[in-house]
Parts: structure tokens; C-alpha cells; sequence
């Protein structure tokens, strides 16, 4: 087989220096990763059945979430749901899901319950909660969560107005930021030239950031269309998102479809939450629509996995064996140098080397056609 062969002298990798395959596989490919989830949830029925308390957390056993989005029970002044702790529903018919429903309910004045010390009329816009016809459900982490590799699997409507999420959110001192691993919504056409006729293969992702100025600033924005060989997305799909120091990539269905690097990485610890939530589209001509009524966003499951950290250590590989038998984590630093000896990364296999400070390749290193290595460096996470 012809081989693709690196003679890389003393090269070392900065921030943005990344061998990348815009078609990665699996991110659990990349061994880097813990394989057992830091946070998982598959909503499987307990005995007794998860209810949600006075508190809107979810029990007996679990406490990781809470049916609101801590603090707040609508998001954004173009919405039109409050969020209600009864529309987030654990394993309807043993499903293994849980159910984020909207419901239609004429106009709401303060016919809905509220987390325990929220004032919902405190704090936003005059005559806002005349605009609200809906409930809706949504699910927060109880903690917040610094880094990591983000997935769920889920399918929602795609009717006008639906906006469903599942994304990242933190800061304080008027210093927001959000990570958007996906959002849906008619809306969006407009921002990427879509046609309506596609709605239901459209949806994008990207970072927030607003420190209370006039406007926010919106980057590493990206939309995707589903290829019209695919399911659209009223079928079940996996959304998963990589978020490193400095570093951001998203994935659909296991493939990479975005990617974002540099210093305005959100560094914070933030919540993660999904949403379904009901946007301008869903009054046309301020008349709410009634049908099709109630509707859900099921989610199959959440996790998020950990990146292995020995940030402290440097590696050197010369042989292959030692490649075979390499403890993948974050590194210190990394070098590979056969020494005499090539080193060659296994035909149709992925090789991903992370290290905090460089990578150096100096010789007697080849990557055959067909594998695929990654170099990547970013600060430790673990720091």
C-alpha cells in the first residue's frame, strides 16, 4: 500500500496547527476520552418511577436535573411558553425517554407554578407575559460542568414555531456565554439563505458571548443540512459537541460539522440544558396556533465524557510497541521518534496524541493512506 510518509523535524504543533479529518469518527475513537461518562442518563424507570419534587429536581435517586432553567422559567422575549415542571415527563409508557411537551393553553396570566423563590414579573420586559400562550418542558443540570464531550440522542417536531436546543450556558457579572450544540427553528432560514421547503433538515450550532452591551456577539456560527438520503429530523439523531480549552468541534450522527478554535472559548463552568422552547413563528399574525398541539421533544439519553489528564507528564514513542501499548491522556509533552526504527500508525486506524505544550515528530514516522492521525494541543483540562 502507498504510504503517506512524515519527516517532521522538531515541529511543534501550536493551538492552531491540527491535523484534522473534517470526517472523524466516533469521538470515543479518540482514546483520549474516558469511556465511562462523567454524567449519564438514560432515563431508564426506577422503582419507584423519577417524579420531580416541590423543588422541580428530579428523585428518588438521581438529583441531576431540575425542570426549569434555574432561575428562569421562559427564555428570551420572542418566546412564547412558560416552562412547567409537569411537561417534563419520565418514561411515559416505559419508554426509556423523557418527554419535553408543549402544550397549547390560551393566553397565560399567573395560571402557572413557579420554582420556589423565582419571580417570573421581576426583572423582564413590561407586557411580556402577555405574549405567552404555551407550556413547555426543560431539563438543567443541577451543576455546572468545565469541559468535556457533550451527547444526546433525541427527535422533535418541526412545525412552525418549534425551537428546540440542547446547549451550554453560564456567567455572571454580565459576562454570558453559551455553547450551542444544536438549535432548531424556522427562523434560522433567513440567516443561512434556507428554503422553507427544507425545514426539516436545517438546524445550526455556535458560542454566545454578551457583557450587557448593546450587542452580542455571535462566532463559530454554523448551520447543516441533512442530506436528502438521511432521516430528517423527526427522527431520532445523535448531537454531540467537543469542548476543550480553546477548542470546540461539533458532530451529527458521528461526524464532524463544525469546528471552532482560539482564545474566547468559553473557560467557565456552565450548565447544560435541553429545551423545548416556542418562537415567534408559532403566532402568525398574533393569533397562536392551536394544532398540532401538544407536541414532544424526546431524548433517548444525555452523557458527558471526560478527557484523561497526566498534564504533568512527557512522553516519548520509539518504538511501535510502545505506540500499541501508549496510555492515551493529555500530556505535558509528547515526541515520537522511531530512532532507527519506523514507527507506523496500523492501516485503517485512528491515532489521536493530545499534549498541553508541543508535539514533536523528528523521524522514522509514517501514516499509511486510509489511517488517519490527529495531533491536537490546548491547556489541561484539569487546570
Amino acid at each position: 500500500m502507498k504510504k503517506l510518509i512524515l519527516f517532521l523535524l522538531l515541529i511543534i504543533f501550536a493551538l492552531t496547527a491540527l491535523i484534522k479529518n473534517m470526517q472523524a469518527q466516533l469521538i470515543t475513537n479518540d482514546k483520549n476520552w474516558n469511556s465511562t461518562p462523567f454524567f449519564n442518563d438514560n432515563f431508564t424507570p426506577l422503582s419507584p418511577d423519577r417524579v420531580w419534587d416541590s423543588n422541580w429536581v428530579d428523585y428518588p435517586n438521581n438529583y441531576q436535573w431540575m425542570a426549569d432553567y434555574l432561575w428562569i422559567v421562559t427564555h428570551g422575549a420572542g418566546e412564547h411558553q412558560v416552562v412547567q415542571r409537569e411537561n417534563a415527563i419520565f418514561n411515559e409508557d416505559d419508554s426509556s425517554t423523557i418527554k419535553l411537551r408543549a402544550t397549547y393553553e390560551g393566553w397565560l396570566d399567573s395560571t402557572y407554578s413557579l420554582p420556589p423563590s423565582q419571580n417570573f414579573y421581576g426583572g423582564f420586559p413590561a407586557g411580556w407575559h402577555e405574549k405567552l400562550y404555551y407550556y413547555s418542558g426543560a431539563i438543567t443540570t443541577l451543576e455546572p460542568i468545565l469541559y468535556g464531550y457533550f451527547e444526546t440522542r433525541c427527535k422533535f417536531p418541526v412545525s412552525r414555531g418549534s425551537f428546540p436546543a440542547f446547549w451550554l450556558w453560564g456567567g455572571s457579572g454580565g459576562n454570558y456565554r453559551e455553547i450551542d450544540i444544536f438549535e432548531y427553528s424556522w427562523l434560522f432560514n433567513n440567516n443561512y439563505g434556507w428554503s422553507e421547503n427544507d425545514s426539516a433538515r436545517q438546524f445550526n450550532g455556535g458560542i454566545w458571548y454578551s457583557n450587557n452591551s448593546p450587542y452580542n456577539t455571535r462566532y463559530g456560527d454554523h448551520g447543516y443540512i441533512i442530506p436528502p438520503s438521511d432521516p430528517d429530523l423527526l427522527n431520532f439523531h445523535t448531537y454531540g459537541l467537543e469542548w476543550s480549552p480553546k477548542y470546540v468541534t461539533w458532530y451529527f450522527d458521528n461526524k464532524v460539522i463544525g469546528e471552532y478554535y482560539g482564545d474566547s472559548v468559553p473557560s467557565q463552568s456552565m450548565y447544560l440544558l435541553l429545551n423545548y422552547s416556542l418562537d415567534e413563528r408559532v403566532i402568525p399574525g398574533g393569533v397562536p396556533i392551536q394544532w398540532p398541539f401538544p407536541n414532544n421533544m424526546i431524548v433517548d439519553y444525555v452523557k458527558v465524557n471526560k478527557l484523561k489528564c497526566g498534564c504533568d507528564t512527557n512522553t516519548v514513542i520509539n518504538s511501535l510497541a510502545q505506540l500499541n501499548s501508549y496510555y492515551y491522556s493529555v500530556k505535558n509533552t509528547i515526541t515520537v521518534d522511531g530512532n532507527g526504527t519506523t514507527i507506523t500508525v496500523p492501516s485503517g486506524s485512528k491515532v489521536v496524541l493530545r499534549a498541553k505544550d508541543g508535539i514533536t515528530i523528528t523521524k522514522d514516522f509514517e501514516v499509511p493512506l486510509g489511517s488517519e492521525l490527529d495531533l491536537i494541543t490546548h491547556p489541561c483540562p484539569d487546570e
